[in-house]
């Protein structure tokens, strides 16, 4: 490697991407022979327990190109861990994230990196039209964005994406973060370096689908919820609060009515099961809430890591030299 050019590293996390990585790689390498007098790069790709091609594919592309670095899970471990691991391997002196299935648009990069370069320690991307996107999708991550904003006191920006610019100093920052249950987005924002945003529009996916599901949203949902904030558990004690003085009210008014209008005091079924539902209800709410958090708790406690590692290619030339 060159001393005098500055390193960037390209992180790609990959989970059954056989039918596009050829693409994207002639992408990339496109954009660094554009800026090959200023940069020198690797890509470091993460095989996130692929069941298709992907690793073959992966070892391919090793075999063609000395800067392709490869980590491979021995399971998937999801998105964000292997977000994590990427991060962690990357030795760039700025590290963009990025994913592999070409909605991600390369052409991002010189600008990215120009931001970088005028002194911004995180350049975060922002989606502006997303017509793959449907509409309960588009409807639910609106939701979600407003819900995590009023509840949190690190704001994240609507529409933000896992495809940005780390400098080194926030890579290095983000690396201490303990959490088991990860939300990258969340973390990068409470970190409070300073930040540029760059705005895109996702290219049309080439091919396969989303791996996200429904069932991986909802989860990255709930983890970035119950990671930066606790006004949910406050909810149910305010709550609480609530019913405890209104019941007071209302014993109070029936002390009141039974001493001065004796035979106007109704005690009927029909009101005393519907309170009884309600608190019910609240209460079993509560406490699955609660148990949310408290499974998360469990599962830090156990100290178990957030990825375990098959095997890797290509950093063992680096150890060497």
């Amino acid at each position: 490697m060159s001393p005098e050019k500055k390193l960037i590293s390209i992180v790609s996390p990959a989970f059954n991407e056989a039918p596009v990585l050829h693409i994207f790689h002639q992408n990339l390498i496109k954009i660094m022979n554009q800026m090959s007098d200023a940069y020198q790069w690797e890509m470091i790709f993460i095989d996130d327990g692929s069941t298709d091609a992907t690793p073959d594919v992966l070892r391919e592309l090793r075999r063609r190109d000395s800067t392709v670095k490869l980590i491979f899970f021995t399971r998937n471990f999801g998105h964000q861990a292997a977000l994590t691991a990427g991060l962690k391997f990357a030795k760039g002196d700025a590290v963009i994230t990025m994913d592999c299935d070409l909605q991600h648009p390369v052409s991002l990069i010189p600008r990215m990196l120009a931001e970088w370069e005028k002194g911004a320690e995180l350049v975060l991307t922002v989606r502006e039209k997303d017509r793959s996107a449907g509409l309960l999708k588009k409807l639910a991550s609106g939701l979600f964005y407003r819900l995590m904003n009023a509840l949190s006191s690190t704001p994240i920006k609507p529409a933000s994406a896992d495809f940005r610019l780390m400098s080194r100093k926030a890579v290095n920052a983000f690396l201490q973060f303990g959490e088991y249950h990860r939300f990258v987005r969340g973390m990068v924002s409470w970190m409070g370096f300073r930040t540029r945003e760059v705005p895109y529009e996702p290219d049309a996916r080439f091919a396969g689908t989303s791996k996200y599901t429904f069932r991986k949203m909802l989860t990255l949902a709930f983890d970035g919820i119950t990671s930066f904030s606790v006004v949910p558990l406050r909810v149910s004690t305010i709550l609480g609060i609530l019913i405890f003085f209104g019941t007071i009210l209302y014993a109070v008014y029936a002390i009141m009515v039974w001493f001065l209008k004796p035979y106007t005091l109704q005690i009927g079924w029909t009101s005393l099961l519907v309170t009884l539902n309600l608190l019910g209800g609240a209460i079993l709410l509560f406490i699955g809430l609660i148990g949310e958090y408290v499974g998360r708790i469990y599962e830090q406690v156990k100290m178990r890591p957030i990825f375990l590692i098959d095997s890797t290619e290509g950093f063992e030339e680096e150890e060497a030299a």
